[in-house]
């Protein structure tokens, strides 16, 4: 007697023409999983996967020869992780080398595209974004894959959850729970993720059976990047330049041209077009209302113009939103209203459907920003980004007008313009929208302000004018530049308020360098207010001179803030010993973001920069964690 096993299987298919041969020789007209599973002994996500191919004819797809998924974790997976070489060692118990640099991450995403490693194009896509269903959404989020762990181990969710307090990531419980490093019979990376590709196809109950038979193969490190795949976690962030080279230079087309084609659709349709018809089926992709789009954005400050005249924009704090017209030879219309992630808001803010429709054109598509203003016991104020997106949730605790200021547009009766220069845009954009701005729409609209400047004194004086009236800023743009879409404009150019917060210093990490200018500590957590007077962390701020840590230091000193408890604080160079602090000492930070980790649901700040100790501050007067949410929600909705 000899047990069937994954290796028998592959061997079987990879000697086999076609999926037609297999069921041949089954001596039946359909590959049933039962019969493969409990008959044959064929393990369940491969019979899985063989019945899916079979019903969609895809008879030629049998191979599931390919690099192990192992080394797939190890050898991308692991570096885009940045994962420490101290956390590698406690997760899997083997040394890993250090996170790469930017230079030899590039480089290694590039071999992994060039190379034969038994991955079609869309599975490398998927594996660059962590997106093994090619842009569908996954079901599975922390509590499925405790349930999906929990059926496979002899452990209660409690005892699950009581750990995860203290790994902080649900991946890191998939690795605990297999007792091998590496798989004794490998997985390899084509039918893992030709069996996640298919799990949106199947019943709930069949996907945990399927996973099961997956998990129950993995090592440590398959099973730590198969809950980030599930969870879409595993790749880049979405990087669209980066992304449009690596899949330019695989088929030989102009990483504009993907780039392009990226933003009217998403990088698997483009990948699969370019795969089945090459460069020519890019052609198929064009810009048309009701398929939303990624907007061009700003790519940098005022500060570094150098080119005169540049058209000076009001900015607006709001909610960056693209109106979509369309109208079929019955008439009928339809409209659409896209948020920078595509999200469409048309029925989240009433009236907006009707003022879309309104529009003097038979398909349009405008640019603009979807702001407000509330009225106070001072009276009118525009309304902040967060008292805007209340209002269309119902959650504003005020009233708020909202209204529509148009700044450009992409589309016009059947004619792209985005090739168009900005000059001529606007002037359609004008005879277009222009003549409504006197019209009692649900949602008034009316085409952003702005006025020629032929210095930087005039940037500053135009700047100074709407932050008087109220407005966030002003944004420059270059009269004669295309729209670049899903693209940062290198001629668009904000400025706005830089965004400081208050926090309190919570915990001093000690410095691990011998630079000079070092101080005795490298680093501090910071933590905001909560709501209800504790403090919350919500970061660390490093680089800190040696000058304000010993100004620090001394107040840590004469105050007596050290309590007495250790702490560690995880950083890419492994983890970091220091103290815990009274809450006493606040400083003002500067930031480029915020950030939510995808397990925790924590928010922290993105490359905080310490700008001045704040000696007339009590910790009491530190900002709220409210006020990081509401930074975060505009930072999301544009």
């Amino acid at each position: 007697m000899k047990w069937v096993g994954t290796s028998d299987v592959r061997s079987w298919l990879d000697g086999s023409a076609e999926l037609g041969g297999l069921v041949a020789s089954l001596g039946t007209r359909a590959v049933d999983t039962d019969y493969l599973t409990y008959t044959l002994g064929v393990p369940l996500h491969l019979s899985a996967v063989l019945e899916d191919r079979v019903r969609k004819a895809n008879l030629h797809a049998t191979s599931f020869a390919s690099i192990p998924f192992y080394s797939l974790g190890r050898g991308l997976f692991l570096p885009l992780t940045g994962m420490s070489p101290e956390k590698g060692a406690q997760l899997f118990g083997v040394k890993i080398p250090p996170p790469p640099a930017s230079e030899q991450r590039q480089a290694l995403l590039k071999k992994f595209m060039d190379a034969e490693l038994g991955l079609d194009v869309l599975q490398k896509v998927g594996c660059l974004l962590g997106d093994p269903f090619e842009g569908r959404p996954s079901t599975f989020r922390r509590e499925s894959l405790l349930r999906l762990l929990s059926s496979v181990v002899m452990r209660t969710r409690r005892e699950m959850l009581d750990r995860l307090t203290v790994t902080g990531d649900v991946a890191a419980l998939f690795a605990e729970s297999r007792p091998e490093f590496r798989g004794e019979e490998p997985l390899t990376a084509s039918e893992v993720l030709s069996t996640l590709h298919l799990l949106p196809d199947l019943k709930r109950n069949r996907q945990f059976q399927v996973l099961r038979s997956v998990l129950v193969r993995c090592g440590k490190v398959e099973a730590y990047f198969l809950s980030k795949l599930l969870l879409k976690s595993a790749g880049l962030r979405y990087e669209g330049e980066l992304l449009a080279r690596l899949i330019g230079e695989r088929f030989g087309v102009e990483p504009e041209q993907v780039s392009h084609a990226m933003a009217l659709t998403d990088a698997f349709h483009v990948a699969r077009l370019l795969d089945e018809e090459g460069p020519e089926g890019l052609r198929k992709i064009e810009l048309q209302p009701l398929v939303p789009v990624r907007p061009a954005l700003a790519a940098g400050t005022t500060e570094s113009l150098k080119e005169f005249p540049v058209w000076v924009e009001r900015k607006y704090d709001g909610i960056r939103l693209m109106l979509h017209k369309t109208t079929d030879p019955l008439g009928s219309v339809l409209a659409g209203a896209y948020s920078r992630n595509r999200k469409d808001y048309l029925e989240l803010v009433r009236g907006l459907d009707a003022t879309i429709k309104t529009f003097p054109a038979r398909s349009a598509i405008v640019d603009g920003e979807l702001h407000g203003s509330v009225m106070t016991i001072d009276g009118a104020r525009p309304a902040t980004v967060y008292e805007v997106f209340g209002a269309t949730n119902d959650e504003a605790r005020r009233p708020v007008s909202l209204r529509y200021a148009a700044f450009d547009l992409l589309y016009l009766n059947g004619e792209d313009l985005t090739p168009r220069p900005l000059s001529e845009r606007r002037q359609r954009l004008m005879a277009l929208l222009g003549p409504l701005s006197s019209f009692p729409l649900p949602i008034p609209v009316t085409v952003a302000e702005g006025q020629m400047a032929s210095t930087k004194e005039d940037v500053k004086r135009l700047y100074q004018h709407f932050r008087a009236q109220g407005y966030e800023g002003v944004i420059t743009k270059d009269l004669k530049a295309p729209y670049r879409l899903a693209a940062r404009d290198p001629s668009w150019l904000k400025r706005k308020p830089e965004v400081t917060l208050d926090l309190v210093l919570l915990g001093a990490v000690l410095a691990v360098t011998t630079k000079e200018k070092a101080g005795m500590f490298g680093s501090y957590v910071l933590g905001a207010r909560g709501e209800d007077g504790s403090f919350e962390d919500v970061g660390d701020v490093a680089g800190v001179d040696r000058l304000r840590d010993a100004e620090i230091q001394q107040l840590i000193m004469t105050e007596g803030l050290l309590t007495g408890q250790r702490i560690e604080r995880q950083s890419a160079s492994g983890s970091r010993p220091g103290f815990e602090l009274a809450p006493h000492v606040v400083v003002t930070v500067r930031f480029e973001g915020v950030i939510r980790d995808a397990t925790s649901g924590r928010l922290t700040l993105r490359d905080p920069k310490l700008v001045v100790i704040r000696a007339d501050k009590g910790a009491y007067e530190a900002d709220k964690t409210k006020a990081i949410e509401e930074l975060y929600l505009k930072q999301k909705v544009g």
